[in-house]
């Protein structure tokens, strides 16, 4: 059995703020395993999930993974660990958020019904969605997901996007909105992490504060900085040793050859 809890952060380049905030200090991981599998995003759309592993479709995706795997990993089986946190893995509920806030501002043309429908099968959708679901449906490992952050608030483009009429609806419809998401996503056996509230302003933006360096000139939006990685990690730690862990024996579901994680299957 292993002496700690074992935790994956797998993702594309979002994960990027979850490693900067272990290396400036940020989050304390005594007591768990830690690793990491991802790429950047454009290397998603050649994974799939085959036997309770996340498996790239080419050697060429497999290798790229690899090289950001301590351990040289080429596929990710969920049996190797305790605890997946998949984030970003391209995600995205902002641009959704807006355009059911759109349809409501409208008038009352939306049902409840169909509005839970646009959202949960615009969640569903998603290559990293999808990738979430099969790794929980192995049964062998707890699945959390962080989507990709809101925007930053400030001078982004996309401030116009959301008018006034839009913006009205925010306070009172977008807690909804997740709910809906997290409801969804436990039917699939995944725990779907909101955005910390505390990196949230204007309802649907990230706080300038958690904003990369130079995300003005780089014209950066999207990625988030170090503080925001240890903010996610604050709800996320405290999960990952609370599993009560089986140990290194369950395998793979259905997966000849060796464990990725050095560690001998039990008979």
């Amino acid at each position: 059995m292993a002496d700690r809890p074992r935790l994956c952060i797998f993702g594309d380049s979002h994960y990027a703020c979850l490693k900067q905030a272990e290396v400036q200090g940020l989050v304390d991981y005594s007591g768990v395993e830690l690793e990491y599998w991802g790429h950047v995003g454009g290397r998603f759309r050649h994974l799939e999930v085959r036997d309770g592993a996340i498996w790239p479709t080419d050697d060429f995706t497999a290798m790229r993974f690899a090289k950001f795997n301590e351990k040289g990993r080429t596929f990710l089986p969920a049996a190797d660990f305790d605890v997946i946190l998949v984030t970003g893995a391209r995600v995205y509920i902002w641009r959704l958020f807006l355009r059911v806030l759109t349809l409501l501002s409208a008038g009352p043309m939306v049902s409840e019904g169909l509005l839970r429908r646009i959202l949960t099968d615009d969640l569903r959708r998603h290559l990293g969605y999808r990738l979430a679901r099969g790794l929980a449906e192995s049964g062998t490992a707890r699945i959390l997901l962080a989507p990709t952050a809101y925007y930053t608030e400030g001078d982004t483009p996309l401030v116009p996007a959301i008018p006034p009429e839009v913006a009205a609806l925010i306070p009172d419809r977008v807690p909804g909105f997740w709910r809906v998401l997290e409801e969804a996503a436990a039917e699939d056996g995944v725990t779907l992490l909101r955005q910390p509230e505390e990196t949230v302003v204007q309802g649907m933006f990230s706080a300038l504060a958690y904003a990369v360096d130079g995300h003005h000139e780089k014209q950066d939006y999207e990625h988030h900085n170090a503080a925001f990685g240890a903010a996610v990690l604050s709800r996320v730690l405290p999960i990952v040793r609370g599993v009560a862990h089986p140990g290194a024996g369950a395998g793979l579901a259905a997966a000849p050859g060796a464990r990725q994680d050095g560690r001998e299957r039990e008979a």
